[in-house]
């Protein structure tokens, strides 16, 4: 369902809003190789991509964060490590096309 807060949690404790600028995590995931076909933007991490997401992903760009991608769900199977960029194919030179299945973010940058 919706996401909700606990009433009871919110504006007990005065807060200083923060000076950082903290860029979070976040990804563009395309189905074909040149930025083409179906597309997400994302800065969550997912145990599993879904049925249409599920190998088909064969290029990104990374706009923030260092992101781990797997072969199989829930995080496991061979892994590669992406930063930010753009990768017209994304697995050319790491690996096979079209085989991830989960992937999340694993720093800043």
């Amino acid at each position: 369902g919706p996401l909700s807060y606990h009433a009871s949690a919110a504006g007990k404790v005065k807060v200083e809003p923060s000076k950082e600028i903290i860029r979070l995590p976040e990804i563009v995931l395309y189905d074909h190789a040149g930025f083409g076909g179906a597309y997400a933007r994302t800065n969550l991490s997912f145990h599993y991509v879904g049925d249409f997401w599920n190998d088909r992903i064969s290029c990104l760009i990374v706009v923030s964060g260092v992101w781990r991608f797997y072969r199989d769900d829930y995080y496991k199977g061979p892994s590669w490590d992406l930063g930010p960029g753009y990768y017209e194919s994304f697995f050319t030179e790491k690996g096979p096309d079209d085989v991830v299945s989960s992937f999340q973010a694993i720093a800043l940058t």
